[in-house]
């Protein structure tokens, strides 16, 4: 990229800035006749010049020498010539306007063109790090500079050239026009617009300094807070929330003394351009007043005078703000090139030939790894590496294994000696062509937020597709199209398909989603997103036979639990009986919100729900259960630290919410006094109850009087609620598909039994086979591999992002695979299953594998045996 900020928008913008000074240059003769026409109001219109020696009228034809012959018929009395002169007046401020308009509105277009174009190509430049400047940075700093910082730059880009043209023109005209009308209040004039050029950017220098340590300061606070956030489990963990908060505080006071002190600065430049501006309206009136006294002066001209410099302050106040905001920018864009600058950049050779690269052996020579501190953690490796062939590293952990394996899956590029694959260096290959030939997985995964689906197929989205903007099927694609390629992007749609069909080894859509379960399997993830699967609902856009087809399903269900004598797992759903394992609030409405949210609270915060559970007389007894539960679950987890995975496994109450209900039961008055709390308290309370289930809580707080007076209330609520299809409320119906429940709610149309604890374990393999034979698999299989992900992963395990990161470099069928740790993530019987199957993926093709201790190395091709950062043993 280029190092100077107006290199890079003359470069990239330059027929488009053309063409806006070009619309300046031509706006300049209305600017000046709009400074004209008062003058000749005043003039030649109310003070009747144009009508001197008696003249009653005038031709048309005094108006402007540019009017034709055939206007000079035209007569016009001193209204209608004032009239006439005001409405041209009128006219050019609407021309000036629309001027103004135009100029502004393609130049902020071109503005956040540039500031698009910026920011696409500060991310390119940032994934041509080398891996190691890549793990030194922190990502909330590069989201910030990306963000936040090129913002005003982006400001500034439209204005980079415009800006002083449009208003330097302006300021210019307007100076001229007074010189026109008087030279010495036109050099007054410029000796103020001098004064104010000279001495408030001299003083602005150190508003500029502070600017930059706001930058400075802002980024470092940035990537703190990101820390903060990465690292709030192990704050909470420590108890270290109040030497956080007071690092936090320090770091906010440092920058609110800086921007103190730019506030400061700011505000006393401000007063002494204003007073400057002010200072010069009182020389014209004071002076300019004399010359007109005098006869030195005319009334219009001086009219005219104090017109135009109306006009004046602004472009020079702009001008000012203009330069100052362009020496701060400067400064910006030469920091952030310098945090993007080339040096960091891994080289880049030229790619290798494809068909000769594929069987070509991996030379390794004097190959020697360090880390930032000197520290040797492999120490000149020598070795051939056949191809195909499965290769073993074996050592204890920190040995050199890992850092021998991140060297050859490129993990690392900044080492001795050289590691080459046929003719082409290893570290200086393209990354397409390298991303093509190799794939590495290791025991920290990177996924992104998404389905699993989406971060497993990742590294098939390769192939760039081809778009014209003029075969474009609708008027906003064109668009997008367009200013994607005017932006320097890439020329595509956002539904476009990325997928390399070939380098899965499939043809299609339909053959790719049978080569994603194949390799699921291979990771032994199926069970997960089987399970995912289940927990998940049909889409909307589901068929009906689909639906019918898994309400046909929970009868066979029922069937198969009767039938093989497991009835006692399940505890179905039934109107007129109490489901002692699912919620009290189900068993009240008997049924679920139709977002599929059990919504204890929501339901508690109805008014009109608490009315029909008064009615029902269960509003007391349900308060002093939430009055227990609340009582209980505050004296168990009083002293627990908040943020304890205890809260999240066992409590009623979030670590968050825990001083609420103690100020909640702090307002109890008296023993029995619950019904006296006000609406919220009592919703809360109510809530609490609704989500208690007795053999999952075992607070022995619900008998069967209370059982029978729940089951009696579900007429009241279903009355009271309506029933409707279209209401907020899904009532159960056996014999209805229900959209707001997941598939295996579906499916068992009631509750696993929370006192057995093999419950799941002995219905799970039977809903699976019941789902098989009702077509249904695939279905549930599209429905868990559309889980989504969350924030890095963060819904799943370690062995589940393990798993998914070995199933996205698996699915693009790599010549050489890298694994390093990732097999540590699994159990070891099961990592040894996952080893095997993968070998199997494999066979034909080059595997390495940095393997934990108590792996077998028998039937790998070559075994190396690290002692520290040595090779001890090559066999």
């Amino acid at each position: 990229m280029e190092q100077s900020v107006f290199r890079f928008v003359w470069k990239h913008s330059r027929r488009e800035q053309i063409a806006i000074l070009l619309l300046i240059l031509l706006s300049l003769p209305f600017y000046w006749a709009s400074l004209e026409i008062p003058k000749r109001i005043v003039n030649e219109a109310l003070q009747g010049h144009a009508f001197q020696g008696g003249q009653e009228t005038v031709p048309a034809s005094a108006i402007s020498r540019w009017l034709p012959d055939a206007a000079a018929g035209i007569r016009l009395d001193q209204l209608q010539f004032l009239f006439v002169l005001s409405g041209i007046y009128l006219f050019l401020v609407l021309v000036n306007g629309a001027f103004k308009y135009a100029i502004n509105v393609k130049k902020g277009i071109l503005g956040e063109r540039m500031l698009r174009r910026l920011r696409y190509e500060l991310v390119g430049q940032f994934l041509r790090f080398r891996p190691e400047e890549v793990r030194s940075v922190k990502p909330a700093e590069v989201a910030s500079m990306v963000k936040d910082e090129v913002e005003p730059i982006g400001g500034f880009i439209g204005d980079a050239f415009i800006q002083p043209a449009f208003l330097g023109t302006q300021a210019l005209t307007a100076l001229i026009f007074i010189v026109y009308q008087n030279v010495w209040l036109g050099l007054l004039a410029l000796l103020i617009v001098l004064v104010q050029s000279i001495v408030i950017p001299i003083l602005r220098r150190e508003q500029v300094r502070l600017g930059r340590e706001r930058q400075i300061a802002s980024r470092k606070f940035a990537g703190r807070i990101g820390e903060i956030v990465e690292g709030a489990p192990a704050i909470l963990t420590h108890g270290t929330v109040p030497y956080s908060q007071a690092e936090v505080g320090n770091r906010l006071s440092r920058l609110f003394t800086i921007r103190a002190d730019l506030f400061r600065r700011k505000f006393a430049v401000k007063f002494l351009s204003n007073l400057l501006s002010q200072i010069t309206p009182f020389l014209f009136f004071s002076v300019g007043g004399y010359f007109a006294l005098t006869g030195r002066l005319d009334l219009g001209q001086l009219v005219a005078v104090i017109a135009a410099y109306r006009d004046l302050p602004p472009p020079i106040k702009e001008l000012i703000d203009w330069d100052q905001q362009k020496a701060d920018v400067t400064v910006k864009y030469q920091q952030i090139m310098a945090q993007f600058g080339e040096e960091r950049f891994a080289r880049e050779g030229q790619p290798p030939d494809q068909a000769a690269a594929i069987a070509a052996p991996i030379r390794i020579e004097g190959l020697q790894v360090s880390d930032r501190l000197g520290t040797t953690l492999l120490e000149a490796v020598t070795t051939l590496i056949q191809r195909p062939s499965h290769i073993a590293l074996v050592g204890p952990p920190g040995s050199g294994r890992s850092a021998f394996a991140r060297a050859l899956g490129r993990q690392i590029t900044g080492y001795k000696g050289v590691i080459r694959i046929g003719d082409s260096k290893l570290a200086e290959m393209p990354g397409v062509a390298a991303g093509r030939l190799l794939a590495f997985t290791g025991a920290d995964p990177c996924l992104f937020q998404g389905s699993i689906r989406d971060n497993i197929v990742f590294s098939l989205h390769r192939c760039v597709p081809s778009r014209d903007p003029a075969a474009a099927d609708s008027k906003e694609e064109r668009t997008f199209l367009e200013e994607a390629a005017l932006s320097g992007n890439l020329v595509i749609a956002p539904g476009d398909d990325w997928i390399d069909y070939a380098a899965a080894g499939v043809s299609g859509p339909d053959e790719l989603d049978l080569r994603i379960i194949s390799v699921v399997e291979t990771v032994r993830l199926q069970d997960d997103v089987y399970r995912l699967g289940l927990l998940g609902r049909l889409d909307d856009g589901a068929s009906e036979a689909m639906r019918q087809s898994l309400v046909a399903a929970r009868r066979s269900m029922a069937e198969r639990l009767r039938s093989g004598d497991l009835e006692r797992y399940v505890e179905p759903f039934h109107p007129a009986h109490y489901n002692a394992n699912a919620t009290i609030g189900e068993n009240l409405v008997f049924g679920a919100l139709l977002n599929g949210d059990p919504g204890e609270a929501s339901l508690a915060a109805d008014a009109q729900y608490r009315a029909v559970l008064a009615d029902a007389g269960l509003l007391e007894p349900l308060l002093g259960i939430g009055r227990k539960i609340a009582e209980t679950t505050i004296e168990m987890f009083d002293g627990v630290p908040a943020g304890d995975p205890l809260f999240e496994r066992y409590s009623f109450i979030g670590s968050e919410a825990m001083d609420t209900y103690k100020r909640t039961l702090a307002s109890i008055p008296g023993a029995a006094g619950v019904q006296e709390l006000d609406a919220d308290d009592q919703a809360r309370l109510i809530g609490l109850a609704l989500g208690y289930i007795e053999p999952r809580h075992r607070f022995r707080l619900v008998d069967d009087p209370l059982r029978l007076r729940i089951v009696a209330a579900r007429s009241r609520i279903r009355d009271s609620f309506g029933g409707a299809r279209d209401g907020a409320i899904e009532f159960y119906d056996p014999d209805r598909y229900m959209p707001s429940a997941s598939i295996r709610d579906n499916l068992l149309f009631g509750r696993l039994a929370f006192d057995l604890p093999d419950a799941e374990g002995k219905v799970w393999q039977l809903m699976r086979e019941v789902l098989d034979a009702s077509g249904l698999e695939q279905a549930v299989h599209a429905i868990g591999l559309g889980y989504d992900v969350g924030p890095a992963g963060k819904q799943l395990d370690q062995r589940q992002r393990s798993a998914i990161d070995l199933a996205r470099c698996l699915i693009k069928c790599p010549d050489v695979l890298v694994m390093d740790g990732l097999l540590s993530a699994y159990d070891p019987a099961e990592g040894r299953e996952v080893l095997a199957a993968v070998r199997c993926a494999m066979h034909g093709r080059t595997l390495v594998a940095s393997l934990p201790d108590g792996f077998e190395t028998t039937g790998f091709d070559q075994v190396l045996t690290f002692q520290g950062p040595r090779v001890k043993v090559e066999r």
